[in-house]
Order: structure tokens, then C-alpha cells, then sequence
């Protein structure tokens, strides 16, 4: 015959309390609690299943229960216990929890609030007036959504609207630094700074919108800006020349063909390609490459070479952009890979450059030099993009899986310098 001990607690006032001071019992109301919780408050067909119980713990919710199970996991009904608890203590299951871990959260409901206020936040961001007429902008913000960085920031909804307010300006009318910019549309001159919420943000829809696809390096990023009428860095933008002898035109200039007649490298800040004009003789050729250990490879040559090092950033597109317009040819050789042709298609299609062994038979002939030289180039870092004067290379690059950089094809190019230096 069971003693006072093994009977389920009496009824009355104190059930509740005797409920709580027994702590054999305290994580079954813990588990009850977290289960409440997702369900916001459900009962009805909610259960617990309540594993790897000591002793103490599985005869706590048997004497509960009125039950007797073997084993060490329970499976515990809530819509049951519910009854029973008010059958016997005169308290709900719910009251027990709260009294004994705490107030509970309505999670499903706080999910759906959090879920409608995102959708009105998306949109509002979509219905903005610098995503009208533009899908590739709409197509960039579902991104983001998908992605769910966005709820990263400290605060999604002024840093998004901010970047739509920004992009929304571009491209501008008249050109300006990024400082400047931020200040009128942000009212904070470091607002778009690569390092500012606002600033990331601008600066990758911009390359959504311009389809850039690979990382994005200091040289892409002033490029992205440059190109939306935007200094983005007005002080520290430089190209790194070799060889220039321009027509004097002031001290800068004059200076410049000195260091010419030296064979040193010379890196021009933006402020002294917008101080004078920079104009070679009419035919003059620039090698132009990608990557600086070409042109440290041609220090001494009496030819002239200006150096990308990776997207062509404000200064070095206003050079060669005031080199062509001077009558200078530009030649342009790059790596062969996503991030060297889509440069190439700025440098060749928008500035007027030719290619430098820079065609499907010249890739074919890399492919072959490398494997000849037992050299295995690293794979490509990403999509191939078309080949604006060469429909077939950028499919050649792709179906070869390998990215090609200008350091193996070193003395192929060095050769085309020397020869042009007679």
C-alpha cells in the first residue's frame, strides 16, 4: 500500500507551492517552460519528451503522474498535465511554469511581428525612388534580404534607406569627393567611408549595378565611385608610371621626365595628373599592365608603362584617359582571368586601349608556355565575363579553369618592350 510520500500532491491552496519546493521537479517545469514558449502558450497536442532522467527524476514525474515508466526518457503531455494539475493542485500548467522559471515569451508570436515589420521595411526599401526603373538595384536588395546579413547592422533601417539615398544621387552631375557627398546626403562627411555601414553598402550595389564580380580591392573600389562621378579618396589615389616623358607643362611634368631619364618608377597622385596636361608625342605608345612586377621588370627601358595594379583607380584612369585624348596609343595586357578581363574591359572599351597579346591564340599560347614550363596556375576566382574585343576569350578562360597572371608570361612581354625600344 503507498505511504503519504508516493501519493501525487494534495489539492487545496498549497498545491502550488508544494509543487514548486519539490526540486526534483524543477526541469520538467524548465523543459514545460521552453516548450510554452515555442508554442506560444499551446498546449493541445503539445507534449515533452524528457530524456536520460536520474532516479530521483523519473520517480518525481511518476509520483506526479500517478504513472509508472521504465526507462530514462518520459514523454510528458502537456494538455494532460494541464488537466491534471488542475484536477489535483487547482493551478494551470502555465502558472506552475511562470511561478517557477519565469514569465513566458509569445515566440511565435514575436516571430510574426518581426516578420511583418521586415516586410514593411523591404517594402518601403523597394517602393524608394532610386529602385524605380532599375531592376538589377531591386534584384540586388532581394539579395540581401536573402542573404539576412543585413540584420547585422546596427540599424537596418536608416543604414539601407541611407544607401538608397546615396545611389539614388548617382551617377552625379558634376564630379565631387565622397566626403562632400556623404555630408549633403548623410550629414556626416565619413558616412561613406569604406569602413562606415553606409559606405559598404553603396560601394556593393554599385558593383551589383556595374556587374563586378570579383573582390573588391582599394584600386576597385575608387574605380566603382570613379565611375558615378565620385573622388573616392582624393588625397592618397596614385598610378604607378615608368619611362613618361610628357610635353612640359609645368614643374610636375618637367620633373616627371627626369625621373623618365633615370629608369625609376614614378607613382603620380591624382592632384598632379589634374595640376598639368599630361600629352605625349602623337603615336607614342604606353604599355599599360596590371600587375607593378612588369613594370619593376622594365625599369631601365626607354619606354613608357603605367601600372594598374589591379582596377584602374581615379588617377590612373584620368591619365590614360588624357594620354589617348593627346594622341598617345595605349596597349593593355592583364591577367587571364575573371578579375584581368573585366579590368581589360574598361581599360580596352572604355578608354581605348588595344589589346597586348591580350586575344583567345595569345591565352592559347599561355596555356601552352605554363604546361611547358611545368608551372600550375591557381583556378579562377570566379564567373569569366565577356571579352568586349574578343568574343572568344572570355569562354576560353572559363573552359580552361585557370587563371593566367601576367608574372608567368614575364619574358613574352619584357620581349614586345624591348623591341619597341629598338
Amino acid at each position: 500500500m503507498a505511504g503519504p510520500a508516493d501519493r501525487p500532491p494534495a489539492g487545496g491552496p498549497s498545491g502550488l507551492a508544494v509543487l514548486l519546493a519539490d526540486d526534483r521537479l524543477a526541469f520538467l517545469w524548465s523543459a514545460v517552460h521552453r516548450r510554452l514558449e515555442a508554442t506560444g502558450g499551446r498546449v493541445a497536442g503539445v507534449a515533452v519528451h524528457l530524456r536520460a532522467l536520474t532516479d530521483d527524476q523519473r520517480l518525481a514525474v511518476d509520483r506526479l503522474l500517478g504513472a509508472h515508466r521504465r526507462g530514462r526518457t518520459v514523454r510528458v503531455d502537456l494538455a494532460g498535465l494541464d488537466d491534471l494539475l488542475r484536477a489535483r493542485a487547482g493551478t494551470s500548467l502555465i502558472d506552475v511554469v511562470t511561478a517557477a522559471v519565469g514569465p513566458l515569451r509569445d515566440c511565435p508570436g514575436e516571430r510574426s511581428a518581426r516578420a511583418d515589420r521586415e516586410a514593411a521595411l523591404w517594402a518601403g526599401l523597394r517602393s524608394h525612388p532610386a529602385v524605380a526603373g532599375r531592376p538589377e538595384l531591386d534584384e540586388w536588395l532581394a539579395h540581401l534580404r536573402a542573404t539576412g546579413q543585413w540584420r547585422r547592422l546596427d540599424d537596418p533601417a536608416a543604414r539601407l534607406a541611407g544607401t538608397l539615398d546615396v545611389v539614388a544621387r548617382l551617377p552625379l552631375p558634376d564630379r565631387r569627393g565622397r566626403s562632400r557627398l556623404a555630408a549633403e546626403v548623410l550629414g556626416n562627411a565619413h558616412g561613406l567611408d569604406d569602413t562606415s555601414p553606409v559606405g559598404r553598402l553603396a560601394t556593393a550595389a554599385l558593383a551589383h549595378l556595374t556587374g563586378w564580380t570579383g573582390p573588391l580591392r582599394a584600386a576597385d573600389r575608387r574605380a566603382l565611385w570613379d565611375g558615378q562621378g565620385v573622388v573616392a579618396d582624393e588625397t592618397s589615389s596614385t598610378v604607378l608610371t615608368l619611362g613618361l616623358r610628357p610635353r612640359p607643362a609645368g614643374p610636375l611634368t618637367v620633373a616627371a621626365g627626369e625621373w623618365a631619364a633615370g629608369g625609376v618608377p614614378l607613382p603620380l597622385p591624382l592632384a598632379a595628373v589634374q595640376s598639368e596636361s599630361w600629352r605625349l608625342a602623337p603615336g607614342t605608345v604606353v604599355w599599360v599592365c596590371e600587375n607593378p612586377s612588369v613594370l619593376a621588370a622594365a625599369a631601365g627601358l626607354p619606354v613608357g608603362v603605367v601600372c594598374l595594379e589591379g582596377r584602374p583607380s581615379v588617377a590612373a584612369t584620368l591619365l590614360l584617359r588624357t594620354l589617348a585624348a593627346g594622341g598617345a596609343v595605349l596597349r593593355y595586357h592583364g591577367d587571364f582571368g575573371a578579375g584581368g578581363i573585366s579590368i581589360a574591359n574598361q581599360v580596352i572599351g572604355d578608354l581605348g586601349a588595344q589589346p597586348w597579346r591580350f586575344r583567345t591564340p595569345d591565352h592559347r599560347d599561355a596555356l601552352g608556355l605554363v604546361a611547358a614550363n611545368g608551372v600550375t596556375p591557381p583556378s579562377l576566382s570566379g564567373p569569366v565575363p565577356a571579352a568586349c574585343w574578343d568574343p572568344d576569350l572570355g569562354p576560353a578562360v572559363q573552359t580552361s579553369g585557370v587563371e593566367i597572371e601576367e608574372e608567368l608570361l614575364l619574358d613574352l612581354l619584357l620581349d614586345d618592350l624591348r623591341r619597341s625600344a629598338g
